[in-house]
């Protein structure tokens, strides 16, 4: 399958002429000679088969010089849409770089995850990228002359995470040459303002949409209306277990469930023990947080506090004063978003307290340097920002018409902190190079220029 989406009609119409025009040479030449026979007929079939020419020996001036330019005129289509080839050790480099660790192979991978990562190894241009970012700080752009539409549908748009996954979202969308405009969409939280989102991307014709589903089942009417008005859905990172096919076509996550044993773990090794801890959630009953902490419990941690953040530091800061002055000894913090995090180890500091072991999901980089600065427990999983890429590619497949998967679970390790981690001199909410996004961008995202 390719990883770029299906060539468009203009391009396949451009390969079956020329690899028709070179076998109409073959023919002339070989008839000329030899006057046929059936091993050049067999080799034609051969080399129509595979759309490779080849020069064999003691072919033709005139043969090679066809191939060769059939060859370069294929090329240039391909470099016209934005294809490009990348080595098995460049992709690997951009795994290792994106999951954190070089424990995962990259042919381990789930294929579409795979593809998505080899197109986001060719790095865009620094024209690319200034049309990325202005696209990025408005409400809809055009990146090309494509028949798609694509949406996305952010349920909670409002922070540094998901300004990243956006900016995502837009250069993936930039490597698929069938795709023309962009339309960006955020709920702030609000079920009805995501419904009504989902409406007016389907009104505007995007007929693909990419989904960050923050409410659940709740969601699932609204994303089957918008497949029936003819979209493909793809969700990114926040859980769907279950969800029909019909609401999503391809769910981008990892096994929330394994995420909480493996927090569960990572407990262990931190502080020796199941607990007692607290569990942090964002927007409350999101379905991400119900699924780690359900099996994390299930794994034998002791939460005995709970608390709501808002995935906000202001969230979270409220939440680790409750903590404190609840009086509970909790060893650990069990947390989903790592942004807030120096919020709640302010807290605690203020209160001359000792700090507990944080475990928690995606990564920045003030939450890494105030680790250094002041030492805890701290155990992280990559920023994750990169799956949203995924769901692009998912979309634009399925409405080339091509099949895709109905779930892409990708592995999600938890690590403890890496000093390396901590880039001095870059801004507090950067999340780290595992974002995928190029340092140009990164500072004029952070900078707001």
């Amino acid at each position: 399958m390719s990883s770029r989406g299906r060539p468009d009609g203009k391009r396949r119409w451009l390969k079956l002429t020329l690899i028709f025009g070179v076998l109409a040479v073959f023919a002339v030449i070989v008839l000329a000679g030899c006057g046929g026979g059936s091993s050049s007929t067999s080799a034609e079939t051969e080399a129509a088969e595979t759309e490779e020419p080849a020069t064999e020996e003691g072919a033709t001036e005139e043969e090679a010089g066809t191939e060769e330019a059939a060859s370069e005129e294929e090329g240039g289509e391909e470099e016209a849409s934005g294809e490009a080839t990348v080595s098995e050790g460049e992709l690997q480099k951009t795994v290792d770089t994106a999951l954190e660790t070089e424990e995962i192979e990259a042919s381990s991978l789930p294929p579409l995850m795979r593809e998505a990562l080899e197109l986001a190894t060719t790095e865009p241009t620094e024209e690319e990228m200034e049309t990325a970012f202005e696209c990025w700080k408005q409400n809809s752009c055009t990146i090309g002359e494509g028949p798609i539409t694509l949406g996305l549908a952010d349920g909670f748009g409002d922070n540094t995470w998901r300004q990243f996954s956006k900016m995502g979202v837009i250069l993936q969308a930039m490597k698929f040459p069938e795709v023309g405009k962009i339309i960006l969409t955020n709920a702030h939280g609000e079920l009805a303002t995501f419904q009504s989102n989902l409406r007016s991307l389907t009104a505007q014709g995007a007929k693909a949409i990419v989904v960050y589903n923050d409410f659940g089942p709740a969601a699932y009417s609204a994303l089957e209306a918008a497949q029936r008005e003819g979209a493909a859905i793809s969700t990114y990172v926040g859980p769907n277990d279950g969800a029909p096919v019909t609401a999503i076509n391809t769910r981008v996550q990892p096994d929330i469930c394994q995420a909480g044993k493996e927090m569960a773990k990572a407990t262990e090794e931190a502080i020796g023990g199941p607990g007692p801890v607290a569990y942090f959630e964002g927007t409350p009953g999101n379905p991400e947080d119900e699924g780690w902490k359900k099996c994390a419990t299930e794994e034998g941690i002791e939460s005995i506090f709970e608390g709501e953040t808002e995935w906000t530091p202001a969230g979270a800061q409220k939440a680790a004063s409750a903590l404190v002055a609840s009086g509970k000894p909790v060893k650990a913090i069990l947390y989903s978003y790592s942004n807030p995090v120096p919020s709640i180890v302010n807290v605690y500091l203020k209160a001359g307290k000792e700090i507990p072991a944080i475990i928690t999901w995606t990564q920045n980089n003030e939450t890494t340097c105030q680790w250094i600065e002041h030492p805890y427990k701290l155990y992280q999983t990559n920023a994750l920002n990169w799956a949203a890429r995924v769901s692009v590619d998912a979309v634009v497949k399925k409405t080339e018409g091509e099949e895709v998967p109905e779930a892409v679970i990708y592995p999600q390790p938890f690590s403890p902190a890496k000093r390396s981690s901590c880039e001095k001199g870059k801004p507090a909410e950067y999340p780290g190079k595992s974002a995928l996004i190029p340092e140009f961008l990164v500072e004029k995202m952070l900078a707001g220029q």
